[in-house]
């Protein structure tokens, strides 16, 4: 049990590591910054939480998103966060840095929802450094390996043609056990048939030897 807690754990940490976590403050950004290239593709999965999990909704509409270009001080992107763990598509024409700004507006109830805010965020996009992959790992690297599959693939051949060829041999020796135990039964019953008439020839040629003999009428 304390194995499974461990990996659910070590679950969670590698999932908040890779996220932005922040606390929501009323009337307070939250900004992050990050570089794209041009026609990349970024996507922003959110989740807002808080100590009462039914004040979500009511917060949700409070909060928005935006995405502004540092050099150009455009806004390229802006959303509402209607549903909780949702996520965003949008594509970046222009190369340098962007700011992403979580925003949350005042409430516009009465009473604001209790508790505190928290959000985490996850910025992915496609924006990598270009990678030479046939530089990445050269023949030399993978030769051994690759030596050691060609031969176990070989010898897997070899193994399957010997199974199959085995086979083979099993199912021509079944087919001829088969044909020699039909026609043994054949000759079988055609002895006994044999017998039985030689049988009853014998009686018969007994039975007139009894009457030459006048032993019966």
């Amino acid at each position: 049990m304390k194995a499974i807690n461990y990996v659910i754990l070590t679950f969670l940490i590698s999932k908040i590591s890779s996220s932005l976590l922040f606390k929501l403050n009323v009337g307070q950004d939250q900004c992050f910054f990050d570089d794209f290239y041009s026609d990349s593709s970024v996507i922003l999965k959110w989740k807002i939480f808080t100590e009462y999990r039914e004040n979500v909704s009511s917060i949700l509409p409070t909060i928005n998103i935006q995405v502004t270009s540092m050099e150009t001080k455009e806004k390229i992107y802006e959303t509402k966060l209607i549903t909780n763990k949702n996520k965003a598509t949008f594509t970046v024409s222009s190369e340098g840095q962007y700011k992403i700004c979580v925003t949350r507006k005042k409430y516009s109830g009465n009473q604001g929802p209790k508790g505190q805010v928290y959000g985490n965020l996850k910025i992915n996009s496609n924006n990598m450094d270009d990678i030479n992959l046939e530089d990445a790992i050269s023949y030399q690297d993978l030769g051994h390996m690759y030596n050691k599959t060609d031969d176990i693939k070989y010898l897997s051949e070899q193994i399957i043609n010997s199974q199959n060829s085995q086979m083979d041999m099993e199912n021509e020796s079944s087919k001829d056990t088969i044909y020699y135990t039909i026609w043994y039964k054949y000759i079988t019953l055609i002895q006994i048939c044999i017998t039985l008439i030689v049988g009853v020839v014998q009686l018969i040629n007994f039975r007139r030897f009894l009457k030459s003999q006048h032993v019966i009428n």
